[in-house]
């Protein structure tokens, strides 16, 4: 039976954190990400947005010594249904539905290699009193006065929104069969050379890159798990991040969609990409139902 799964975009995502007092100036100060009322009892997540309103949640340990795994949430238009198809799926690990204090709903699955998968609603369906200081850290009385990163200097990058994320899969068959069957989410020709992975796309444009193991390691480990976030002018930001010290992780490229791209690391050592919205509406490229992608004819 198909599935009626239908994602509208992606929420938010979670990132390990060891300690807000480093991670979170980089987030907030230099990256510009506005700190929000958390609206979980969870002191251990910082809640922070994009300007569309997309969240990073950044997750400290909850025992103070263990890392939690990187998620996604995505946002979809029928939650009940989507719950009742997550669970007649067959994928194990189904969590218990959850409500947050606004009213959001969520709950999780793992995709075949392990990654974490998180569905919710819309947030802000009931009011919720909270206020946030500018750590992070929530109360439970007050007015929700969302608090703006400070000015520390003029190297402030404004993220429009998530772009894509990339998850590192080791079954692409198996986990496409997640992405584009059960999820419903757009298989698309990917933008880059060869085939290490697979593009899909959801309504709004953010994306999903399921991306095969490397052939060897480097020294800062295996990259595949990151977030993009989408700026409107990397070279703006580029410019922003020398002045904040913060190292750019080889060259800035440009791909065959015209996106431009940046890699660069956090504190704690989490992947992290800037990118421009690219348009691959009018491609040549052409693929098939597990991401492998072909030009004029020739597998890439």
């Amino acid at each position: 039976m198909p599935s009626s799964i239908r994602i509208k975009t992606i929420n938010h995502v979670g990132i390990p954190i060891w300690d807000r007092r480093v991670s979170l100036p980089f987030y907030r100060d230099i990256l510009g990400l506005q700190v929000i009322p958390s609206m979980v009892d969870s002191q251990n997540i910082v809640w922070t947005r994009t300007l569309d309103g997309t969240m990073v949640h950044l997750i400290e340990p909850s025992d103070g010594e263990t890392l939690v795994k990187p998620h996604t949430a995505f946002e979809v238009e029928d939650f009940d249904s989507t719950v009742e198809d997550l669970r007649n799926s067959g994928f194990p690990d189904i969590s218990d539905p959850g409500e947050r204090h606004d009213g959001q709903r969520h709950i999780s699955i793992y995709d075949n290699d392990r990654n974490r998968l998180e569905f919710t609603t819309a947030g802000g369906l009931r009011p919720a009193t909270r206020v946030v200081d500018a750590n992070g850290y929530t109360s439970d009385s007050g007015t929700d006065a969302p608090v703006r990163s400070p000015s520390r200097s003029s190297a402030n990058i404004k993220i429009i929104t998530i772009n894509h994320i990339g998850l590192p899969i080791n079954d692409r068959a198996g986990c496409m069969g997640m992405y584009r069957d059960l999820l419903n989410i757009n298989v698309i020709p990917h933008q880059i050379d060869g085939n290490s992975l697979a593009w899909t796309e959801m309504g709004d444009g953010s994306m999903v890159h399921v991306i095969d193991p490397p052939k060897s390691v480097g020294p800062r480990g295996d990259g595949r798990q990151h977030v993009a976030f989408e700026v409107a002018d990397i070279e703006a930001a580029a410019d922003a991040l020398e002045e904040a010290e913060i190292e750019i992780v080889g060259a800035p490229g440009t791909r065959h969609d015209g996106q431009q791209f940046l890699f660069i690391y956090d504190p704690d050592g989490n992947r992290l990409e800037l990118a421009t919205r690219g348009d691959h509406s009018d491609t040549p490229r052409t693929v098939d139902e597990n991401g492998y992608t072909s030009e004029n004819g020739e597998l890439l």
